[in-house]
């Protein structure tokens, strides 16, 4: 992030055909854990090329969402959102 902050991440990307087929786990600077469902096609190029300017931005612009780092809350769906 433009401010210093960091996300150290691992993503799983799928093919449209399971239960949660895109997966990205991350550990903050903050000390918190995130997720998101996001489909980071290309191995997040977007965020490397229009870095955001903090973790808060991060997670507003793609769809991450704080968990306990433990359970399968990391599973739900956080985009797109379900309405």
């Amino acid at each position: 992030m433009t401010n210093g902050e960091y996300l150290v991440y691992a993503s799983r990307h799928g093919f449209n055909s399971g239960f949660v087929d895109h997966l990205f786990l991350a550990h903050g600077s903050d000390g918190r854990w995130y997720y998101s469902t996001y489909h980071f096609c290309n191995s997040m190029v977007g965020a490397d090329v229009d870095p955001p300017g903090s973790i808060t931005e991060f997670a507003s612009k793609y769809a991450a969402r704080e968990f306990d780092g433990k359970s399968d809350v990391c599973l739900l769906h956080t985009w797109p959102e379900k309405r």
